[in-house]
């Protein structure tokens, strides 16, 4: 029998606790040898000497490795710690990596189940250090504890340790924590209002969810501002969008984060994306391009982006007809999520690989890849994605003459979107199900479905969509 992988710990502390870390490492090592018999947990500590050198910004290295823990121990004593060259204003790595940990509670896909900070004491601790006590103790008590010596820091170790092994066997519940850090910004706040808003329009409260991403952007940074870009570009407003993007892009080059990161790529690729929804296809293949050049290829979570990038590449190269490049971008995207086997981007390279087949008259590949998505993703929550996979099928249907099968993904499709808030998608829907009824000779429904989708790109100010529901509507007796 395989034995459990051990659940990581992450170590954060300033310079001044050398003896206090390894008090903690030979803890856990104690702590895992004394229940190998009574408990299937353990656990590992890892910290910044997990993180192999970069050309990036260190402590954004370091803040990825957090992401993927399970649990933080946060130690303070006397001294702060070093400025960490922070966009957000942190003023030490520690500070960075504690507000880091407490992100990551809030949000429900990851890992990370609790922070404990443990407060040691001196006689005279830095001011920052002092703000942070007062704040733990007025609004988060049982996250923190007062150390007399190393002893003590052991013995509380043990009794958090032995916690945690039934914490992990149940559900995660997001915490959200309310903590300034020493700047003042609240970046905990602005971090959970974009997670709420995000949530609400999953589950359909489209105008709540807007009120919640814009707030964030008032009070967050580079993230918050593309997820309302990414909120904008599917409600249509493309302007807007490009206008949020450029202020995520202003606040990396204003702050100190090293321009050559997964953020930065991220925020140009997001503004390429819209240059490609408005006809600037050009334009937006260069700016991928570029926006590719500032990934390490050896950094795992710059791959996500770097295939995140590598699908709007395709699109674009597909909008010039450069068929071959698109392919190879899809493709190249596909290997490096086939080897991780994260299955919704597996679906999304399926996705992009079927809309190509389509394009090339390849049908019955166009419609298994569409047919697999769906049946992948069947039982996760419903996302954009989905609705992409159900419009795609109700394509391949009727391209192979086959209106009346292909309506029930184009509905599933429309009350996705809707759901979604997905106004793109919603018209595009209208106009596919329009498609269906006319290639079918239901003239009343044709009609209406075309008439919707004509008012609908008008609103957007999509004057393409909009011409393409007139066609509809003027040769619906052909």
């Amino acid at each position: 029998m395989v034995d459990a992988l051990p659940f990581r710990i992450f170590l954060a502390s300033p310079g001044d606790l050398e003896h206090e870390r390894e008090v903690v490492r030979a803890c856990v090592d104690e702590h895992n040898t004394r229940r190998s018999g009574h408990s299937s947990v353990t656990y590992e500590v890892v910290g910044w000497d997990r993180v192999r050198g970069t050309a990036r910004r260190p402590q954004e290295a370091i803040n990825e490795l957090i992401s993927e823990s399970h649990f933080m121990v946060a130690m303070f004593k006397g001294t702060w710690g070093s400025e960490p060259g922070s966009p957000w204003g942190y003023s030490s790595g520690t500070e960075e990596e504690l507000f880091t940990g407490l992100l990551e509670l809030g949000r429900a896909e990851q890992p990370m189940r609790d922070v404990w900070t443990a407060f040691l004491k001196h006689d005279s601790p830095a001011d920052p250090i002092v703000n942070l006590r007062k704040q733990m103790s007025s609004h988060h008590s049982v996250m923190y504890e007062a150390v007399e010596d190393a002893r003590e820091l052991r013995n509380k170790l043990t009794e958090r340790l032995l916690t945690w092994e039934v914490v992990v066997n149940s559900s995660k519940i997001p915490r959200h924590i309310e903590l300034l850090p020493s700047s003042g910004r609240d970046v905990l706040r602005a971090a959970n209002l974009r997670l709420r808003g995000e949530k609400l329009i999953d589950l359909g409260q489209t105008e709540a969810g807007r009120i919640a991403l814009r707030e964030a952007t008032n009070l967050g940074g580079p993230g918050e501002h593309l997820a309302y870009a990414r909120f904008l570009a599917r409600d249509g407003d493309f302007d807007a969008a490009y206008t949020s993007t450029q202020q995520a892009i202003d606040q990396i080059l204003d702050g100190a984060s090293h321009l050559y990161s997964p953020l930065a790529a991220e925020a140009f690729a997001a503004q390429a994306g819209l240059l490609r929804r408005v006809g600037r296809y050009v334009d937006a293949i260069g700016r991928l391009r570029q926006a590719l050049t500032l990934l390490d290829e050896n950094d795992a979570f710059g791959q996500k982006i770097r295939c995140r990038i590598l699908d709007e590449l395709g699109l674009a190269y597909s909008k010039v007809d450069n068929l071959q490049l698109a392919r190879r971008s899809f493709e190249d995207a596909l290997a490096v999520r086939r080897r991780t086997g994260n299955e919704p981007d597996i679906c999304q390279s399926l996705v992009n690989l079927a809309r190509l087949e389509v394009r090339a008259e390849n049908l019955k590949m166009a419609a298994d890849h569409a047919d697999e998505v769906i049946k992948t993703l069947c039982t996760m929550p419903p996302t954009a994605l989905h609705a992409n996979a159900e419009v795609l099928g109700a394509q391949v249907r009727l391209r192979q003459g086959r209106p009346n099968d292909g309506l029930p993904f184009g509905e599933r499709a429309l009350s996705l979107n809707r759901q979604l808030g997905n106004r793109r998608g919603e018209a595009i829907a209208l106009k596919l199900l329009a498609q269906c009824y006319r290639s079918a000779g239901r003239r009343v429904e044709a009609e209406s479905y075309a008439q919707a989708c004509l008012e609908l790109n008008t609103s957007m100010h999509n004057t393409q969509g909009a011409q393409e529901a007139q066609w509809i509507l003027d040769h619906l007796d052909e």
